[in-house]
């Protein structure tokens, strides 16, 4: 054989087992390997143990370290427990001593106690003696006055028979009073319905002022004087009313003259009684004849109120009068005249008289507080 191919041959026996020798190499590497990975899951898994451990080992220990804690709380409070029951402990020693201190001032005072109480008992039984034979003596007394008693109540019982015989008496006569008085009653009840449907004009021989009020007003609604007394005789007539009496033209003239005369010292009266006033004025002309209307406006008592101090503001009239002529001297001169009439009715009526006290122009002009006129330059000079 060449050298060459020797060397080939043997380079590849060389080569298949170097291969061989690395083959079992990487065999012995693999199972190796192998052996390692297996000892390294063994590890991780002691490993794996170890922490879960070390996880439970934790625990407990956090465990113990709460209870730790919680003990060492519960030893705080039981010693600050007990410090205040070794406080209160001394508190009640103290008012042990206190109470024992009292229950003997106690027990001093009850023994001094007792013996006035023996004191107030050896008194007492001495009084109940006393009052015993007081007693005694009293009830003696008193049976002696029960037999007195007993025949006043014999004596009374026959008393109050005959009383009961008087007030059967007298409750049959206050019966027939009350039968005597209804009758009265309704007799006069009958004799004033009987009045009632009469109406007198007149009495005692003079117009009642029920009837002057009534003649007035129709005067004033505008009824004919002549038949004023068929109206009133017909008015009543309607009601169920007789009029007894009749009216006559001039007694309604005499009625309504007498109105005005009181109406003119009513406003005097007034006027006196005021303390301020205010006049006003207004004229024309008929047929060449000057007319003028004068008025007083003040505060006057409420006639028609039920208490005697109510006032109110009221308007009077003085009246329509005629003048010579339009002047403002002329209306001057009226009006001083009309206030001297009133003036002068006022002071010499019988209200006047008993007031007291005359009324002057003066104190009227002197309560003139303002004159109300219109754009005529006459009222104006007359303000």
């Amino acid at each position: 054989m060449p050298p060459v191919a020797g060397r080939k041959k043997l380079a590849a026996t060389a080569n298949v087992r170097a291969q061989e020798a690395a083959n079992l190499r990487i065999k012995e590497l693999e199972n190796l390997l192998a052996d390692k990975d297996t000892e390294c899951q063994r590890l991780q898994s002691e490993l794996d143990k170890a922490n879960q451990k070390l996880d439970m080992h934790q625990d407990s220990s956090v465990l113990w370290k709460e209870k730790h804690e919680k003990t060492y709380h519960e030893l705080r409070m039981q010693r600050q427990t007990t410090k205040r029951g070794q406080q209160k402990l001394t508190q009640l020693q103290e008012q042990v001593l206190i109470l024992k201190t009292a229950e003997k001032e106690a027990s001093k005072q009850l023994l001094i106690g007792s013996r006035e109480s023996h004191k107030a008992i050896s008194l007492l039984q001495k009084q109940n003696n006393t009052l015993h034979l007081e007693l005694s003596m009293s009830m003696a007394k008193w049976a002696l006055q029960l037999e007195k008693t007993h025949a006043k109540l014999a004596t009374s019982t026959s008393d109050l028979k005959t009383l009961r015989n008087k007030a059967s008496k007298l409750r049959k006569a206050a019966i027939c009073g009350k039968e005597q008085k209804e009758q009265a009653i309704a007799s006069v009840k009958k004799k004033i319905l009987d009045q009632r449907s009469v109406h007198q004009l007149m009495q005692k021989g003079v117009f009642t002022e029920e009837t002057r009020n009534v003649v007035r007003l129709l005067v004033k609604a505008g009824c004919s004087r002549n038949l004023i007394g068929e109206v009133i005789s017909a008015v009543l007539k309607s009601a169920g009313i007789t009029a007894v009496g009749s009216i006559s033209r001039t007694s309604i003239s005499r009625i309504l003259c007498e109105g005005y005369f009181a109406a003119r010292i009513q406003l005097g009266y007034e006027m006196k009684n005021a303390e301020s006033m205010t006049f006003s004025a207004d004229g024309t002309s008929h047929h060449s004849i000057n007319y003028n209307s004068r008025h007083v406006h003040l505060i006057a008592e409420d006639y028609t109120s039920s208490e005697g101090s109510s006032k109110q503001r009221v308007t009077r009239t003085f009246g329509i009068q005629s003048s010579k002529d339009g002047s403002s001297e002329e209306a001057i001169s009226d009006w001083e005249k009309n206030l001297k009439a009133i003036v002068d009715l006022y002071n010499n009526s019988p209200l006047g008289k008993r007031s007291g006290g005359l009324v002057k122009l003066i104190d009227l002009l002197i309560k003139l507080a303002g004159m109300n006129t219109d754009h005529c330059s006459k009222e104006k000079k007359d303000a």
